[in-house]
């Protein structure tokens, strides 16, 4: 399986993470190469880069930019011998360890083709993370795309387990790092706020709670005691957009101003900026269903308050998806949920920043008001996730119809190509110059048919 995604050199990937690890100019050997993304970026820096891939198609795209390309099961040993005496002073293995049988195995072939002073530079997802945790306390365990639970990977690890396996096999680990996503934010979209407040508690409390895929840099060497990672931070928050304009056709989410909510605890304040004047301003009060409490908005300019509501919901409007449940709380139907602050234009053009105090508080199921909220968020996402899987089966139909078009047209292709020299035949035996040789060839028909009597 190969995956195709495009690189951002000042990313906060995993990819983006272990390049800041490279030096440029280093000769490097590059495990899992996928389409040739990163080995790109490598050439770019200057490094000179063998790759080896067990999909020959993405072994030849990454083979532009490498000195040496192996196609290989790295399961095995064989490729071992195609690198000769080469020696790296990095080898990456970016997500592949997990979809290797014997991990172990392949970092004890690795140790030796590491220059002196080499290093390994290695990242795995980490089946430890909440959204995981909070599946199998709901007896979950699936497999789907792309992810922690990709259908292709065959090991599992967590930072514990991945620091024996190096230690097995002869590492020492000198730094960790590690990407972070919220539970909602994983291919899960598991709302922490809807658990039961002592899972809830107990799944945020961890060191590491949001920690995606750990990243390690290694070095040959005496194992040691287990280098603990440091604590990741674990707070999640929701994004609250303000949009402005104009009018209201002038408002464009690609001018959005963003302020993150955190969720849970009690009321935050938070703030955006009013770059250019606007008439018209709108607040985009999640990506993601829940119930949000507005306590508080401002509008200021340098420095005065021009606006304030507090509490006043007569002085908003709201979509049909922004339901009231309290004297401050909204019920978020949609992911696209919005309110507009009912501002006399020549008021909200003056101003040039907004102020608000909100919060997305947790354990909305056990709140009787908002029980009835509950169980419609969750019809919604398993309507959301039924339509997800309905549009993933009509992609699925929608290129098996591509590959039948594909190969009719190849068909066709053949057709023609045939027919245009059936043309070019029956164009010859009408002309004169067949008729000139047609004597000819008959008697070469006959003498050759003599001769074969």
């Amino acid at each position: 399986m190969s995956y195709r995604r495009r690189f951002d050199p000042q990313g906060s990937d995993s990819l983006a993470r272990l390049a800041r690890w490279v030096r440029p100019g280093a000769t490097l050997l590059e495990l899992g190469c996928a389409t040739g993304y990163f080995t790109e970026h490598l050439a770019a820096l200057g490094c000179t880069v063998d790759v080896i891939d067990a999909d020959r198609e993405a072994a030849t795209a990454a083979s532009r930019f490498a000195r040496r390309s192996v196609v290989a099961d790295l399961d095995g040993d064989a490729w071992v011998a195609s690198l000769g005496d080469a020696r790296y002073e990095a080898i990456v293995c970016a997500d592949v360890l997990e979809h290797l049988r014997d991990g172990a195995g392949l970092l004890r072939r690795l140790r030796p083709l590491l220059a002196e002073g080499g290093e390994l530079l290695l990242s795995v997802p980490n089946v430890a993370h909440s959204a995981v945790i909070a599946g199998l306390v709901d007896e979950r365990f699936e497999y789907g795309g792309e992810g922690l639970l990709d259908p292709t990977h065959v090991r599992l690890y967590t930072w514990r387990s991945l620091a024996t396996t190096l230690a097995v096999a002869g590492y020492a680990v000198s730094e960790w790092d590690a990407t972070t996503l919220a539970p909602f934010d994983t291919e899960f979209r598991v709302r922490s706020e809807a658990l039961a407040p002592p899972l809830r508690e107990a799944l945020l409390r961890r060191p590491h709670a949001f920690v995606y895929q750990w990243l390690v840099r290694a070095s040959p060497g005496t194992p040691v005691p287990a280098r603990v990672p440091p604590t990741v931070d674990a707070a999640e928050r929701v994004p609250v957009r303000l949009l402005g304009g104009r009018d209201i056709y002038d408002i464009t989410l690609d001018r959005a101003q963003i302020a993150m909510l955190p969720v849970g605890g009690g009321a935050a304040d938070v703030e955006w900026r009013i770059p250019t004047p606007s008439a018209k301003l709108r607040l985009l009060l999640a990506d993601r269903i829940g119930v949000i409490e507005v306590h508080a908005l401002r509008l200021h300019a340098r420095g005065e308050v021009l606006w304030s509501l507090d509490g006043d919901l007569a002085r908003v409007d709201r979509s049909h998806s922004a339901v009231a449940v309290g004297p401050r709380a909204f019920a978020l139907t949609e992911a696209d949920a919005w309110l507009d602050p009912l501002v006399a234009p020549e008021v909200a053009t003056r101003a040039d920043r907004m102020t608000a105090t909100l919060a997305w508080p947790a354990g909305v199921e056990e709140a009787g008001a908002w029980a009835v909220f509950a169980a419609l968020a969750r019809a919604r996402e398993a309507d959301r996730a039924a339509a997800g899987a309905h549009a993933d089966g009509m992609l699925a139909a929608l290129r098996a119809r591509e590959a039948e078009v594909a190969a009719l047209r190849s068909e066709v292709a053949r057709l023609e190509a045939a027919t245009a020299a059936q043309e070019r035949i029956i164009d010859y035996r009408h002309s004169a110059k067949w008729w000139l040789e047609l004597p000819l060839v008959r008697a070469r028909m006959a003498w050759r048919k003599a001769r074969g009597g």
